[in-house]
């Protein structure tokens, strides 16, 4: 499943203002359950997409670190991404941080933040996954 960017402030905004979110000692993960028929642009979101995006605090990293903590959440996103169900926006945060966090933290703080929010595919019982 290929996940597409969040570019507008408004879809930043709803994610933050309608999702559910968990937070962990190095990331905030947001999570809105889009429903059938919401527009953007005056053309329907498809429901079998996902659509994510990256932040990190512009005063205490300046923009190299801002760049790298950006780029940690997506390597550790993307590794994850396969076992993301379809149909959500989400926005992860890298909260205040004088010192960069390992990719190994970041990494598995996103897998466990993920899974309190239930975002993952289902499985059966069987080892197959139940479709959505």
């Amino acid at each position: 499943m290929k996940s597409y960017p969040l570019r507008f402030n408004y879809e930043f905004s709803r994610v933050y203002r309608r999702g559910t979110y968990a937070n962990g000692r190095h990331i905030t993960v947001h999570v809105f359950r889009r429903p059938k028929g919401l527009k953007h642009n005056n053309s329907v979101v498809p429901t079998g997409i996902i659509r994510v995006g990256f932040c990190a605090n512009k005063r205490q990293l300046g923009a190299v670190g801002r760049n790298r903590a950006r780029r940690l959440m997506r390597e550790a996103y993307r590794r994850l991404e396969p076992r993301i169900s379809d149909g959500a926006d989400i926005v992860i945060t890298l909260r205040s941080a004088e010192v960069m966090p390992a990719y190994s933290d970041i990494f598995e703080e996103m897998e466990r933040l993920m899974g309190k929010l239930r975002i993952y595919k289902q499985e059966n019982s069987d080892g197959g996954q139940v479709p959505d």
